[in-house]
């Protein structure tokens, strides 16, 4: 069977992206950390990690993010902070020992000048709550360039590139006119998709990708583009969100669900075989054999992944229950109830890790059936050539006339009384005052949108879709209010994360200053030890 030509396209584009890596491998003096401080700093990660619910594979961008933030609020951000900032993510285990050159260091620096420029001259043009709003924006395209510099993905970027190319032609849209969606809207809708599911990149990194797809020369940026960018970063910032929230996103995902499979598996075999991977690509029989075997193992990666993310989810949950019972509902019952009703304070401290517990368990993982369907998909994209279009619904299937809409909003209104009311009738029978009844509320609705996140993480693999029987509808259908509920409470609470800011502001800062400087007294001691060797 012949390669079809954009597998060809990107194995050179691999190739290309190894030989740089290779001598970025051959040069010398590499940023080494001592492995005492290591450990203590990766423990404090570990602990600073449980009290912020974030996805694994963002964690170092989130590090970095974190470090910049609090320098910003405490100083300016100073180019010399470049090697302090990446030997704390080797401390914290988010980059390897001994492995980075020492030149990176300039280039951080660079970037981070590049920026602080960037931010002065904000500083002078915006104020007040916008000014805020474009810096915190801005401090994550920033940890993402930086993210990107020290840990690139190239092979990443490389297959989402092919995906890209590979769909955008086989996308056809209805219910809508050419006039309503642009090609270039299209094309920068899809791109954004690709994103979100191949690479699970949240909306930060995407839009660093859209500011340096409008910049491309910024990563190369002199002081007159700095300027330049000053000038426009409103409608640059108001013009990038629109992108992001663009109403036909959801759309999209859905439609390449199928082929971002395909195309996941195409990766992890890229990843798995490296330079074994033209040998494996000319023998198509051995090639749909390995990547049966990955399937599999990646079943068990992702049962893995939802055990990991569901024990995260409730020692999260617990802790920040324990921490509001012991502040909030025991001081309450017992000073102004003035009588302490325990059933209700265990209720509210072990029936949510409980439920997640349960959640956890009733996932179920993907049939044979799946798998033969993922085989017969990636034999297509790798020696044919799909014909058969993706076609993306615009239109809604209900009826969208104002008069059905308030109709509709109204039914979702009552819906909602209806489920929290027999909550709270079955509350007040189990003698739940307004404090813990509320704090019950709170939680049940943040481990119901846990459970949506970690069930749409065991779906990562599943391309063939169960029909949805008489008892899943009904309890979809009445815990819709719930999980909705505890969407809008995570996206406030990310926002007012009392924990974290205490470990990020509090905690973190004097931390680090106390392991820099130990680790430069072990450096005095260690020179002071081979001088004495040196001696003798």
């Amino acid at each position: 069977m012949q390669i079809s030509p954009i597998i060809v396209a990107l194995y050179q584009k691999l190739e290309r992206a190894k030989k740089i890596k290779r001598a970025v491998a051959e040069e010398e003096n590499k940023i080494e950390v001592e492995e005492i401080t290591s450990k203590v700093t990766f423990f404090y990660e570990k602990l600073r990690n449980s009290v912020d619910f974030k996805e694994v594979h963002l964690l170092r961008r989130f590090a970095i993010e974190r470090n910049l933030r609090r320098r910003l609020l405490l100083e300016t951000l100073k180019p010399q902070i470049a090697k302090g900032l990446i030997e704390d993510l080797i401390r914290s285990r988010y980059l390897p020992n001994n492995a980075l050159p020492e030149k990176i260091i300039l280039q951080v620096a660079q970037i981070i000048k590049r920026y602080n420029d960037l931010f002065l001259l904000l500083n002078d043009l915006y104020h007040t709550s916008e000014r805020k709003k474009y810096f915190d924006w801005l401090v994550g395209i920033e940890a993402c360039e930086i993210d990107m510099l020290l840990s690139p993905e190239t092979i990443g970027d490389s297959v989402i590139e092919t995906m890209y190319q590979a769909i955008k032609p086989r996308i056809k849209f209805s219910g809508t006119s050419v006039d309503e969606v642009r090609v270039r809207e299209k094309n920068v809708q899809l791109y954004i998709a690709i994103h979100k599911s191949l690479v699970k990149s949240d909306d930060t990194i995407i839009a660093y990708h859209l500011f340096n797809l409008y910049f491309p020369d910024w990563q190369q940026a002199n002081g007159d583009l700095v300027k330049v960018v000053a000038a426009n970063f409103a409608s640059i910032h108001r013009t990038i969100q629109h992108h992001l929230k663009h109403p036909y996103q959801k759309k999209l995902l859905s439609t390449i669900k199928e082929d971002v499979v395909t195309f996941k598996i195409l990766y992890e075999l890229i990843l798995l075989k490296g330079d074994d991977l033209a040998d494996l690509l000319s023998d198509p029989e051995q090639f749909l054999a390995e990547a049966k075997v990955l399937i599999n193992q990646k079943y068990k990666i992702v049962g893995n992944k939802i055990r990991q993310s569901s024990i995260r989810a409730i020692i999260y949950i617990f802790i920040t229950k324990m921490t509001m019972a012991l502040i909030f509902e025991l001081p309450y019952e017992v000073y102004v109830v003035k009588e302490l009703h325990y059933l209700p304070l265990i209720i509210n401290v072990l029936l949510p890790p409980f439920l997640m517990f349960l959640i956890t368990l009733t996932i179920l993982p993907p049939t044979k059936e799946n798998t033969g369907k993922i085989l017969e998909n990636l034999e297509q994209i790798i020696y044919g050539e799909p014909k058969q279009s993706l076609l993306c619904k615009l239109s809604a299937k209900y009826n969208q006339n104002w008069g059905f809409r308030t109709f509709y909003y109204s039914m979702f209104t009552t819906l909602y009384i209806l489920v929290f009311g027999v909550i709270i009738m079955f509350l007040q029978s189990l003698n739940f005052n307004i404090l813990s009844g509320t704090l019950f509320f709170f939680f049940l609705t943040m481990v119901s949108f846990f459970a949506l996140k970690i069930r749409s993480t065991a779906k990562e693999y599943k391309v063939l879709q169960k029909k949805v029987g008489l008892l899943s509808f009904l309890i979809d259908f009445f815990s819709l209010p719930i999980v909705s509920a505890g969407r809008w409470l995570s996206t406030k609470f990310k926002k007012i994360n009392v924990f974290a800011f205490v470990m990020d502001y509090i905690i973190e800062a004097p931390f680090k200053i106390f392991i820099s400087t130990f680790e430069d007294w072990l450096g005095f001691l260690k020179d002071k030890k081979e001088g004495m060797y040196h001696d003798e």
